[in-house]
């Protein structure tokens, strides 16, 4: 409390409030099965659910970019969001995740979050089968080098590796990933098998 004088002279006491900031997260995972496929977004505050966000998406397809990039544009919780998490960079097979341009359109910092190392080598030698597959390559490339975070393997646009490991940590509630991508994962799964399957 501090003392202040009012016009006429007299003290009062004014009561300073501490705003607390609010840390709002969202993250991606996808599930697919034959030809359905999914992504779901769920957004955290203080890590409790606060909403979700819902597409379905083209296996082995292009356009899963767009189809975030559209979703968090025209979310309520846009100008709230500080990191969007994804439950890696390729979603329904080989439809990869432009996070350069995920960044660059939404000017919000993307984080790939990874349980286990990627295998470079049979990751290029698949995406090479596909259509298209020397696109599929460059997009890969611009998302740079794996790097780690614990017992996470990440890529990173618009972020460095200090600052995506604070988000990461305070995004976590049970287990090693950011809960808006553990919610994500199970919600995306109950749409596509009828039930939760699996872990981000």
């Amino acid at each position: 409390m501090d003392e202040t004088e009012n016009i006429h002279g007299y003290k009062s006491r004014v009561l300073k409030i501490r705003v607390v900031k609010k840390w709002r997260f969202v993250g991606f995972d996808d599930s697919f099965k034959g030809s359905k496929a999914c992504i779901f977004g769920c957004v955290t505050c203080d890590n409790q659910v606060e909403g979700f966000m819902y597409e379905e998406i083209e296996v082995d397809g292009f356009d899963v970019t767009e189809k975030i990039v559209s979703l968090v544009l025209k979310s309520k919780f846009r100008n709230q969001l500080k990191c969007i998490f994804l439950a890696g960079l390729t979603f329904a097979g080989f439809n990869v995740a432009d996070i350069v341009e995920i960044y660059n359109r939404t000017s919000i910092p993307v984080v790939v979050i990874m349980r286990r190392e990627p295998k470079i080598e049979e990751f290029i030698s698949a995406a090479r089968k596909l259509e298209k597959g020397e696109e599929r390559l460059k997009i890969i490339e611009r998302a740079g080098k794996v790097e780690k975070i614990g017992t996470l393997y990440v890529q990173l646009a618009g972020i460095n590796l200090k600052m995506a490991e604070e988000y990461i940590e305070l995004s976590k509630l049970k287990g090693k990933v950011p809960e808006a991508l553990r919610i994500a994962h199970l919600a995306a799964s109950a749409v596509i098998h009828g039930e939760s399957k699996g872990k981000a």
